[in-house]
Protein backbone atom coordinates (compact mmCIF):
# COMPACT_ATOMS: atom_id res chain seq x y z
CA UNK A 1 0.00 0.00 0.00
CA UNK A 2 1.38 3.40 -0.98
CA UNK A 3 2.35 5.71 1.81
CA UNK A 4 -0.07 8.60 2.30
CA UNK A 5 1.23 11.85 0.88
CA UNK A 6 1.08 14.76 3.28
CA UNK A 7 1.49 18.51 3.23
CA UNK A 8 3.73 20.15 5.84
CA UNK A 9 2.40 23.61 6.71
CA UNK A 10 5.10 26.15 7.54
CA UNK A 11 3.81 29.46 8.88
CA UNK A 12 4.14 32.29 11.38
CA UNK A 13 1.73 32.20 14.31
CA UNK A 14 0.84 35.81 13.46
CA UNK A 15 -0.80 34.51 10.26
CA UNK A 16 -2.87 31.99 12.21
CA UNK A 17 -6.33 33.04 10.96
CA UNK A 18 -5.49 32.58 7.26
CA UNK A 19 -3.63 29.36 8.03
CA UNK A 20 -6.77 28.00 9.67
CA UNK A 21 -8.71 28.79 6.51
CA UNK A 22 -6.19 26.75 4.53
CA UNK A 23 -6.42 23.93 7.07
CA UNK A 24 -10.22 23.85 6.73
CA UNK A 25 -9.87 23.65 2.97
CA UNK A 26 -7.46 20.71 3.23
CA UNK A 27 -9.81 18.91 5.60
CA UNK A 28 -12.75 19.44 3.24
CA UNK A 29 -10.70 18.16 0.30
CA UNK A 30 -9.34 15.26 2.37
CA UNK A 31 -5.76 16.41 1.85
CA UNK A 32 -3.51 14.93 4.52
CA UNK A 33 -1.38 17.53 6.29
CA UNK A 34 0.91 18.08 9.25
CA UNK A 35 0.83 21.29 11.25
CA UNK A 36 2.32 22.33 14.57
CA UNK A 37 1.47 22.55 17.38
CA UNK A 38 -1.65 20.38 17.10
CA UNK A 39 0.21 17.37 15.72
CA UNK A 40 3.11 17.32 18.13
CA UNK A 41 2.53 14.36 20.48
CA UNK A 42 2.24 15.02 24.19
CA UNK A 43 5.62 14.80 25.88
CA UNK A 44 7.55 15.41 22.66
CA UNK A 45 9.13 18.64 21.37
CA UNK A 46 9.17 20.91 18.33
CA UNK A 47 12.87 20.18 17.73
CA UNK A 48 12.20 16.45 17.53
CA UNK A 49 8.92 16.30 15.64
CA UNK A 50 9.23 19.09 13.06
CA UNK A 51 12.36 17.76 11.28
CA UNK A 52 10.78 14.30 11.22
CA UNK A 53 7.51 15.64 9.76
CA UNK A 54 9.36 17.59 7.06
CA UNK A 55 11.43 14.54 6.12
CA UNK A 56 8.29 12.42 5.76
CA UNK A 57 6.07 14.95 3.99
CA UNK A 58 5.49 15.06 0.23
CA UNK A 59 4.82 18.78 -0.12
CA UNK A 60 6.15 21.73 1.87
CA UNK A 61 3.55 24.53 1.93
CA UNK A 62 5.16 27.82 2.92
CA UNK A 63 2.77 30.58 4.01
CA UNK A 64 4.95 33.44 2.86
CA UNK A 65 4.51 36.82 4.52
CA UNK A 66 6.45 39.58 6.23
CA UNK A 67 6.03 37.87 9.58
CA UNK A 68 7.03 34.41 8.31
CA UNK A 69 10.25 35.91 6.94
CA UNK A 70 10.99 37.16 10.45
CA UNK A 71 10.38 33.76 12.04
CA UNK A 72 13.47 31.75 12.94
CA UNK A 73 11.35 28.58 13.02
CA UNK A 74 10.07 29.10 9.47
CA UNK A 75 13.62 29.77 8.32
CA UNK A 76 14.80 26.50 9.86
CA UNK A 77 11.86 24.61 8.37
CA UNK A 78 12.45 25.80 4.82
CA UNK A 79 16.15 25.06 5.15
CA UNK A 80 15.26 21.50 6.19
CA UNK A 81 12.78 21.16 3.30
CA UNK A 82 15.43 22.19 0.79
CA UNK A 83 17.99 19.80 2.26
CA UNK A 84 15.47 16.97 1.89
CA UNK A 85 14.64 18.12 -1.67
CA UNK A 86 10.95 18.59 -1.02
CA UNK A 87 8.49 20.17 -3.44
CA UNK A 88 7.95 23.67 -2.07
CA UNK A 89 4.85 25.77 -2.71
CA UNK A 90 5.21 29.36 -1.49
CA UNK A 91 1.74 30.85 -0.91
CA UNK A 92 2.40 34.58 -0.71
CA UNK A 93 -0.21 36.43 1.37
CA UNK A 94 1.18 39.96 1.25
CA UNK A 95 3.18 42.13 -1.15
CA UNK A 96 6.33 42.48 0.94
CA UNK A 97 9.57 41.87 -0.96
CA UNK A 98 11.69 38.88 -0.04
CA UNK A 99 14.51 39.52 2.41
CA UNK A 100 18.01 38.32 1.57
CA UNK A 101 17.57 34.95 3.30
CA UNK A 102 14.29 34.04 1.60
CA UNK A 103 15.51 35.44 -1.70
CA UNK A 104 18.36 32.95 -1.45
CA UNK A 105 16.03 30.08 -0.50
CA UNK A 106 13.34 30.82 -3.09
CA UNK A 107 15.45 32.00 -6.00
CA UNK A 108 13.59 31.00 -9.20
CA UNK A 109 10.77 29.36 -7.25
CA UNK A 110 7.39 30.37 -8.65
CA UNK A 111 4.88 31.55 -6.07
CA UNK A 112 1.11 31.59 -5.77
CA UNK A 113 0.02 35.06 -4.72
CA UNK A 114 -3.12 35.21 -2.58
CA UNK A 115 -5.15 37.99 -4.18
CA UNK A 116 -8.57 36.41 -4.66
CA UNK A 117 -10.60 33.22 -4.29
CA UNK A 118 -9.28 32.14 -7.68
CA UNK A 119 -5.76 32.07 -6.28
CA UNK A 120 -7.01 30.05 -3.33
CA UNK A 121 -8.55 27.57 -5.77
CA UNK A 122 -5.20 27.36 -7.54
CA UNK A 123 -3.53 26.41 -4.27
CA UNK A 124 -6.20 23.76 -3.62
CA UNK A 125 -5.72 22.31 -7.09
CA UNK A 126 -1.94 22.21 -6.67
CA UNK A 127 -2.14 20.45 -3.32
CA UNK A 128 -4.64 17.88 -4.60
CA UNK A 129 -2.51 17.10 -7.62
CA UNK A 130 0.66 16.72 -5.59
CA UNK A 131 -0.91 14.56 -2.89
CA UNK A 132 -3.05 12.38 -5.14
CA UNK A 133 -2.79 8.77 -3.96
CA UNK A 134 -2.20 7.62 -7.50
CA UNK A 135 1.38 7.41 -8.68
CA UNK A 136 2.85 10.85 -9.31
CA UNK A 137 5.61 11.24 -11.80
CA UNK A 138 7.79 14.24 -11.25
CA UNK A 139 10.85 15.37 -9.43
CA UNK A 140 11.29 16.37 -5.83
CA UNK A 141 12.62 19.73 -6.90
CA UNK A 142 11.98 22.76 -4.72
CA UNK A 143 10.40 24.56 -7.63
CA UNK A 144 6.80 24.43 -8.85
CA UNK A 145 6.90 25.34 -12.52
CA UNK A 146 3.86 23.71 -14.05
CA UNK A 147 0.90 25.57 -12.42
CA UNK A 148 -0.73 26.57 -15.68
CA UNK A 149 -3.78 26.17 -17.85
CA UNK A 150 -2.45 22.97 -19.35
CA UNK A 151 -5.81 21.46 -20.31
CA UNK A 152 -6.33 23.71 -23.29
CA UNK A 153 -2.82 22.93 -24.51
CA UNK A 154 -3.41 19.19 -24.26
CA UNK A 155 -6.68 19.44 -26.15
CA UNK A 156 -4.95 21.09 -29.11
CA UNK A 157 -2.74 18.06 -29.61
CA UNK A 158 -5.66 16.53 -31.52
CA UNK A 159 -5.19 19.29 -34.08
CA UNK A 160 -1.69 17.92 -34.77
CA UNK A 161 0.03 21.26 -34.42
CA UNK A 162 2.99 21.09 -36.86
CA UNK A 163 6.39 20.75 -35.21
CA UNK A 164 8.96 22.79 -37.03
CA UNK A 165 12.04 21.19 -38.54
CA UNK A 166 15.15 20.64 -36.44
CA UNK A 167 17.14 22.36 -39.16
CA UNK A 168 17.54 25.89 -37.83
CA UNK A 169 20.00 28.74 -38.06
CA UNK A 170 20.46 31.28 -35.27
CA UNK A 171 19.32 34.78 -36.24
CA UNK A 172 21.82 37.16 -34.67
CA UNK A 173 20.02 40.29 -35.76
CA UNK A 174 16.55 40.55 -34.26
CA UNK A 175 16.58 38.08 -31.35
CA UNK A 176 19.92 36.63 -30.30
CA UNK A 177 18.66 33.09 -29.71
CA UNK A 178 15.88 33.08 -32.28
CA UNK A 179 16.44 30.48 -34.99
CA UNK A 180 15.17 30.72 -38.55
CA UNK A 181 14.29 27.69 -40.71
CA UNK A 182 16.87 26.45 -43.21
CA UNK A 183 14.39 24.15 -44.94
CA UNK A 184 10.63 23.80 -45.32
CA UNK A 185 8.98 22.08 -42.36
CA UNK A 186 6.54 20.40 -44.77
CA UNK A 187 8.46 19.21 -47.85
CA UNK A 188 12.09 19.71 -46.85
CA UNK A 189 12.85 22.11 -49.66
CA UNK A 190 15.50 24.76 -49.01
CA UNK A 191 13.79 27.25 -51.32
CA UNK A 192 12.40 29.54 -48.63
CA UNK A 193 11.41 33.17 -49.00
CA UNK A 194 11.06 35.51 -46.01
CA UNK A 195 7.62 37.02 -46.70
CA UNK A 196 7.09 38.77 -43.35
CA UNK A 197 8.69 38.95 -39.94
CA UNK A 198 9.23 35.39 -38.69
CA UNK A 199 7.43 33.74 -41.63
CA UNK A 200 9.20 31.88 -44.49
CA UNK A 201 7.21 30.61 -47.51
CA UNK A 202 8.36 27.59 -49.49
CA UNK A 203 8.68 28.27 -53.23
CA UNK A 204 8.19 24.59 -53.93
CA UNK A 205 5.05 23.64 -51.94
CA UNK A 206 3.78 27.12 -51.04
CA UNK A 207 3.46 26.38 -47.31
CA UNK A 208 4.83 28.53 -44.50
CA UNK A 209 7.52 27.75 -41.93
CA UNK A 210 8.36 29.97 -38.98
CA UNK A 211 11.25 31.03 -36.81
CA UNK A 212 11.21 29.97 -33.15
CA UNK A 213 9.58 33.14 -31.87
CA UNK A 214 6.78 33.08 -34.45
CA UNK A 215 6.30 29.34 -33.82
CA UNK A 216 5.70 30.04 -30.13
CA UNK A 217 3.40 32.92 -30.95
CA UNK A 218 1.30 30.80 -33.32
CA UNK A 219 1.00 28.04 -30.73
CA UNK A 220 -0.06 30.39 -27.94
CA UNK A 221 -2.59 32.01 -30.25
CA UNK A 222 -4.26 28.59 -30.42
CA UNK A 223 -3.96 27.34 -26.83
CA UNK A 224 -4.08 30.60 -24.88
CA UNK A 225 -1.55 29.75 -22.16
CA UNK A 226 0.88 26.90 -21.62
CA UNK A 227 4.02 26.07 -19.65
CA UNK A 228 7.42 26.02 -21.33
CA UNK A 229 7.61 22.21 -21.13
CA UNK A 230 4.30 21.82 -23.00
CA UNK A 231 5.31 24.39 -25.62
CA UNK A 232 8.60 22.54 -26.12
CA UNK A 233 6.81 19.19 -26.47
CA UNK A 234 4.25 20.39 -29.00
CA UNK A 235 6.36 22.78 -31.09
CA UNK A 236 9.91 21.46 -30.77
CA UNK A 237 11.27 24.85 -29.65
CA UNK A 238 13.81 24.11 -26.88
CA UNK A 239 12.82 25.16 -23.37
CA UNK A 240 16.01 27.20 -22.96
CA UNK A 241 14.92 29.40 -25.89
CA UNK A 242 11.40 29.80 -24.49
CA UNK A 243 12.88 30.81 -21.13
CA UNK A 244 15.19 33.24 -22.89
CA UNK A 245 12.21 34.98 -24.51
CA UNK A 246 10.55 35.17 -21.08
CA UNK A 247 13.62 36.65 -19.38
CA UNK A 248 14.06 39.11 -22.25
CA UNK A 249 10.41 40.22 -21.82
CA UNK A 250 9.04 38.89 -25.11
CA UNK A 251 6.75 36.51 -23.19
CA UNK A 252 4.85 37.16 -20.00
CA UNK A 253 2.65 35.48 -17.40
CA UNK A 254 -0.95 36.71 -17.82
CA UNK A 255 -2.28 39.12 -15.19
CA UNK A 256 -5.10 36.70 -14.42
CA UNK A 257 -2.66 33.94 -13.42
CA UNK A 258 -1.72 33.65 -9.74
CA UNK A 259 1.78 32.48 -10.70
CA UNK A 260 4.65 34.95 -10.36
CA UNK A 261 8.44 34.73 -10.40
CA UNK A 262 10.62 36.67 -7.96
CA UNK A 263 12.67 39.68 -9.00
CA UNK A 264 16.33 38.66 -9.01
CA UNK A 265 17.32 41.73 -7.00
CA UNK A 266 14.58 42.29 -4.41
CA UNK A 267 12.38 39.20 -4.66
CA UNK A 268 9.20 41.12 -5.54
CA UNK A 269 6.71 39.12 -7.67
CA UNK A 270 6.92 39.87 -11.42
CA UNK A 271 5.26 38.54 -14.58
CA UNK A 272 8.11 38.83 -17.07
CA UNK A 273 11.84 39.44 -17.27
CA UNK A 274 14.21 39.21 -14.33
CA UNK A 275 13.74 42.54 -12.50
CA UNK A 276 10.75 44.42 -11.13
CA UNK A 277 10.02 47.97 -12.30
CA UNK A 278 11.47 49.45 -9.11
CA UNK A 279 14.81 47.69 -9.61
CA UNK A 280 14.87 48.62 -13.30
CA UNK A 281 14.06 52.29 -12.74
CA UNK A 282 16.88 54.68 -13.49
CA UNK A 283 18.79 52.07 -15.47
CA UNK A 284 19.30 52.41 -19.21
CA UNK A 285 18.39 49.24 -21.05
CA UNK A 286 18.52 47.88 -24.53
CA UNK A 287 14.93 46.78 -23.97
CA UNK A 288 13.85 50.31 -24.85
CA UNK A 289 14.94 49.68 -28.42
CA UNK A 290 13.25 46.31 -28.97
CA UNK A 291 11.26 45.90 -32.14
CA UNK A 292 7.49 45.69 -32.42
CA UNK A 293 7.36 41.91 -32.19
CA UNK A 294 6.24 42.26 -28.58
CA UNK A 295 2.52 42.58 -27.95
CA UNK A 296 -0.42 41.67 -25.75
CA UNK A 297 -0.68 38.17 -27.23
CA UNK A 298 2.35 36.66 -25.51
CA UNK A 299 0.80 34.72 -22.65
CA UNK A 300 3.14 32.16 -21.13
CA UNK A 301 2.61 29.81 -18.16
Amino acid sequence: MAKEKTVFVSYSSKDYNLVQTIVRMMKEEQIAFWKAPEMIPAGSSYAREIPKAIKECSVFLLILSKTSQQSIWVEKEIDSAISHRKTIIPFQIDDVALNDTFKFYLNNVQMIAYESDRNFDTLKRQLKQLTDSSEQKGSSETIVKEEVLVASAQQTQKKQYPRRSSSRLADTNALRMNRIPLQCDHCGSRLLENITMGTYRCKQCGKDSYDDFQTIRNYLDIVGTAPASVIEKNTGVPKRIIEYFFKDEYLEIPKSSPIRVPCEMCGAPIRTGTLCDACKSGKSSARDNKNDRKGSWHSLF
